[in-house]
């Protein structure tokens, strides 16, 4: 089945489904899939300082003014006191409550916005057979009516009732250990690969070490992907590609910071990553792509890579080898966004994870429940019940 959630306030979003969330107000927002459906006959010009105000959020959000941030206004979020700027008005407002990017599951960014584009306020989440399309866009609770705001959500309807979800495929993974249990925190079931023939309804997830397990089926490894098979690799240098990929990739090791480039398209292994999933705070030498062959395309100075017509995907950002312990915020955040561009080149190759959206979403919440603790997103619950960390941050 497919459902259309229209706006809904922070609250709701937070404390009942399970989002972490930001009550911004923005007044621009971004085309992340600008080819998508949803967008048709909008452009960059009409996502922008719509008529009249928004009336998901009141016009003035309820402040504390806090002796421990010094007297300035404070709101409480995610359970902790967090510190906002003055806000009066909801006039041009185009997008109120918006969702950060889960690190886990299928969850297609169409709209982003705010700080590091982290926050969505449009997007597709797959689950299972179905989807799920919240809309955090401004469209329906306006004081005037705007013409870009009624075309979204014409195009939101008529998305809902025609499109056609792909099927989903299961993962199997070759690596070290540790990238297993990662994909395991992140709600994806995975099988050990042995050397047993894989079959198209299959994703192959190659971590740091897999190359070595896969030398000896190189020529299997060629033919499943000539037949519509999909590999992702995780940090592979070029000897750890070549062993088992049938195409030449040519790797050199260089200090990585950041990339900027376009939105992908919708049909591209990459739609939905942004320049803020390959923003690397904790610069270090990664083995970024050269050179990939067979009609290969190289990505963001080398982090990324497509071959096999998108049936190949290369990343050369590995979330788990970003250890953010000891209090490191500007590791924490590069791997935040990192689990986050995982998350969604899995999704494109229908090969996401699970999550507890939609128990969330129909079971009432419990005394004292933090629903933002678990299951979209992979912070340690110990840390985020502890009231203090921002100081010592």
């Amino acid at each position: 089945m497919k459902f259309v959630v229209f706006e809904q306030t922070g609250e709701v979003l937070e404390k009942r489904f399970g989002f972490r969330i930001a009550e911004y107000g923005l007044r621009w927002v971004f085309k992340r899939v600008p080819d998508h459906p949803i967008l048709t006959g909008l452009g960059d010009e009409h996502l922008r300082n719509w008529r009249g105000a928004s009336t998901t959020l009141a016009p003035r959000l309820n402040y504390v003014l806090s002796p421990q941030f010094s007297g300035s206004p404070t709101v409480e979020w995610a359970g902790l006191p967090v510190t906002r700027v003055w806000r009066r008005g909801n006039r041009g407002t185009v997008a109120s409550a918006l969702i950060e990017k889960p690190a886990c599951g299928d969850f297609l960014s169409i709209l982003d916005g705010g700080y590091a584009l982290q926050y969505t306020s449009l997007v597709e989440h797959r689950a299972g057979k179905g989807m799920v399309l919240f809309c955090q866009t401004d469209v329906t609770g306006r004081t005037e009516n705007d013409p870009a705001a009624e075309t979204l959500a014409r195009n939101i309807l008529q998305y809902a009732s025609t499109s056609k979800l792909a099927l989903m495929r299961t993962v199997v993974y070759a690596g070290d250990a540790i990238g297993k249990e990662y994909l395991a925190s992140a709600g994806i079931r995975s099988a050990d690969y042995s050397g047993e023939r894989l079959s198209v309804g299959q994703v192959l997830v190659v971590g740091p070490g897999g190359g070595k397990m896969l030398a000896a089926q190189r020529a299997d490894v060629a033919l499943w992907i000539k037949a519509g098979g999909r590999v992702l690799a995780l940090g592979l240098d070029d000897a750890g590609a070549n062993s088992f990929l049938p195409m030449h990739v040519a790797t050199v090791k260089r200090e990585y910071i950041a990339a900027c480039f376009q939105p992908f398209g919708a049909d591209s292994p990459m739609a939905g990553v942004s320049p803020a999933e390959v923003h690397n705070r904790d610069p270090r030498d990664l083995p970024m792509i050269a050179e990939i062959s067979e009609g290969g395309s190289v990505v963001a100075d080398g982090v990324l890579a497509t071959a096999a017509n998108g049936n190949v995907v290369l990343c050369q950002l590995v979330p788990w080898q970003f250890d953010y312990s000891g209090e490191k915020m500007n590791v924490k955040r590069t791997y935040r966004r990192v689990s986050c561009l995982l998350a969604r080149l899995l999704g494109n190759m229908q090969a996401a994870g699970e999550t507890p959206i939609l128990e969330h979403i129909t079971t009432p919440v419990s005394e004292n429940e933090k629903r933002w603790l678990t299951g979209l997103y992979l912070d340690s619950p110990q840390e985020w019940d502890d009231p203090y960390r921002f100081f010592r941050w």
